[in-house]
């Protein structure tokens, strides 16, 4: 799947795209080394995120979510040939 889009770019950085005769494919073998770097960035602040929350728990509540998760497992594993 592709999407078009319209973006500015300094001249010299137009010039090659227009050289290259295949401006996407350039545009996308110079953004994708990016990418990973973004993803592990966005996966390190959903974790710290995650972290923060958990230790702001009280040991009730985590008691609570224990006994409703071993709930859930047991209504799952109900009817399960194991």
């Amino acid at each position: 799947m592709t999407t078009k889009l319209t973006i500015s770019v300094p001249d010299d950085i137009a010039a090659f795209l227009r050289e290259s005769g295949n401006a996407s494919g350039a545009v996308a073998a110079a953004v994708r080394p990016l990418l990973p770097a973004a993803r592990r960035e966005r996966q390190r602040s959903a974790a710290r995120a995650a972290a923060e929350h958990l230790r702001s728990r009280s040991p009730e509540q985590v008691a609570e979510d224990s006994a409703l998760v071993e709930a859930s497992n047991d209504i799952a594993l109900s009817d399960s040939q194991w």
